[in-house]
């Protein structure tokens, strides 16, 4: 995945975007609380394996592994380097975070 979030609305749904492919629609959807009452608190991304762990506010953990189908990398072309890792996906959301500010500005 290129640029993940994940979203935790008021329901007990998590929403998984990928900046990369589409800002406006989620590319996958997973209910996570058993019960509607219950409210998630905490998201994390696992840094090495395709894994999310999402908490609860009565302290119940859930594991989510994400989709093979969702862990598609983009393909080389040919006679260009792929650049992988973590300061390479932070220089796409701080370019991200940098157009959303310029149209704040304007406005």
């Amino acid at each position: 995945m290129g640029t993940p979030y994940v979203l935790t609305p008021t329901s007990s749904q998590t929403h998984v975007f990928d900046l990369s492919i589409n800002k406006y629609e989620a590319i996958c959807s997973q209910a996570v609380v058993a019960k509607k009452k219950n409210k998630i608190t905490h998201v994390q991304f696992n840094p090495i394996h395709p894994i999310i762990i999402v908490g609860d506010d009565r302290g119940h953990v859930t594991c989510l592994k994400l989709s093979p189908n969702l862990r598609k990398m983009p393909k080389e072309k040919k006679g260009q380097e792929v650049q992988k890792g973590p300061a390479v996906e932070i220089a796409k959301l701080d370019k991200l975070l940098n157009l959303v500010r310029e149209v704040k500005t304007k406005t």
